[in-house]
């Protein structure tokens, strides 16, 4: 099933767009526990509608690390 985009209902996607920072910034992305008690951060990944320009979704490659949350 092809996800459309919900502004103007296109399926002209363009898809995993990985989605970049300035130099300053450092990583941009969901920070994870690793092994070692430090922490990594998975690149987010976006969904563009390439007739309205909206980005129709924000996700990572690997949903399965050990998310750190502020909780």
């Amino acid at each position: 099933m092809k996800t459309k985009c919900p502004e103007c209902g296109s399926d002209e996607l363009v898809r995993d767009i990985p989605m970049s920072q300035a130099v300053e910034a450092g990583y941009a992305g969901l920070q994870y526990k690793t092994a070692l008690l430090l922490s990594g951060t998975e690149p987010l990944l976006s969904d563009l509608c390439t007739q309205c320009g909206t980005v129709v979704r924000l996700h990572v490659k690997n949903p399965e690390r050990k998310w750190e949350t502020k909780n």
